[in-house]
């Protein structure tokens, strides 16, 4: 048995107005659990290089930054200077934590996309 359909219009207009909410709730919350993630593998000593990604970066923009004025040693640590190390820390940190947690990050990208399906 066939069932034939023939659609000659579609209103795309509710997609679209979701559209860019959907992008920017998914960037949003993308960004957040990359930074929590990450935290495990950035370099420690007094918390300083750490805390910078919670001031310093802009979530919204899909952007993580670590390192500010007040840690001019934030790149040294990333590329390969490396000065005292906690155990787990590592340089290039974001990659050893996208190793990790890529799929979390994709899966938390996916509910938010579901979340706004829904509504």
């Amino acid at each position: 048995m066939e069932v034939g359909l023939k659609v000659t219009t579609i209103d795309l207009a509710k997609a679209f107005a979701k559209a860019g909410p959907m992008q920017q709730a998914v960037k949003t919350s993308v960004t957040l659990a990359a930074r929590e993630d990450t935290k495990r593998f950035v370099p420690y000593q007094d918390g300083a290089l750490r805390a910078t990604a919670e001031t310093e970066s802009r979530p919204e923009e899909g952007l993580l930054i670590w390192g500010n004025a007040s840690v001019p040693y934030a790149r040294a640590q990333y590329y390969g200077l490396p000065g005292k190390r906690r155990p787990g820390t590592v340089m290039f940190w974001f990659e050893s934590a996208k190793a990790a947690f890529l799929k979390k990050w994709v899966q938390i990208a996916q509910k938010e996309c579901e979340r706004f399906a829904k509504l």
